[in-house]
């Protein structure tokens, strides 16, 4: 059974953000506490390594000595991917799964060196090692998708920088049995973002898909400090 373990849980500016005095800014900082942009990762029983997101500027450090499988991009905002900047340097070849792009970010399509980009189709899934990653379109800023994560015995829905979900997308998840759920919950409810949920619709969301186990991800340091200070009961924990 694989699990995913995440590098970072919280938005692009991260926890604490520079200079903030807000509560949960000094909190972090008091217990010497970071919180980087959101990226995970799987670790295989060979212990090679398949990314989700590559948002660590220090990935080449954190993973050194072990072989990369594989990358899957969920979109190519500097916070999900900054990490290929430095990785394509290596020795290793790399195959990162991306959505549609024509920029991507940066110069890394240009100069892809050990990196090969390898666009993927919605709802179509890729196979590595016996884990299917399936990209499930999200509504966002750039071309952004979602992956499902799936084995023989266990489901993930990674559903990081989404704005929400349309029909397709979201009826594709409710024909799914998912142990857990990880969903961008960016914002609170004055929040008038159209590319990030804010908590309340992100519940909404995640009462509808209904895992077993579900988490908020890439929650800011306002939105943490509003919950702290005026003392609100989520139904769902962020990471």
């Amino acid at each position: 059974m694989f699990n995913i373990k995440f590098l970072g849980t919280a938005n692009a500016s991260g926890i604490p953000v520079f200079n903030c005095n807000c509560n949960i800014c000094k909190e972090y900082r008091k217990k010497n506490k970071f919180n980087h942009s959101t990226c995970a990762y799987i670790e295989l029983d060979n212990n090679e390594i398949i990314l989700i997101d590559a948002g660590r500027d220090e990935l080449s450090s954190l993973f050194y000595g072990k072989k990369i499988k594989a990358v899957f991009i969920t979109h190519f905002h500097a916070d999900h991917v900054i990490g290929l900047l430095k990785l394509r340097y290596g020795v290793d070849k790399i195959k990162c799964f991306h959505p549609k792009d024509e920029k991507g970010f940066a110069d890394l399509f240009r100069h892809k060196l050990a990196i090969e980009y390898i666009e993927n189709t919605p709802f179509e899934a890729t196979i590595i090692d016996d884990i299917s990653f399936t990209p499930i379109p999200l509504k966002h800023s750039k071309i952004t998708t979602g992956y499902l994560i799936e084995s023989k015995n266990k489901t993930i829905a990674y559903l990081t920088d989404c704005g929400g979900l349309d029909e397709s997308s979201l009826n594709f998840l409710l024909n799914k049995d998912i142990d857990e759920c990880y969903i961008d919950a960016t914002h609170t409810p004055d929040n008038q973002d159209k590319n990030h949920l804010n908590y309340e619709k992100a519940t909404n969301i995640l009462d509808k898909i209904n895992a077993k186990k579900s988490f908020f991800i890439h929650g800011s340091h306002e939105t943490l400090n509003y919950i702290k200070n005026n003392n609100i009961q989520l139904k769902y924990s962020y990471l």
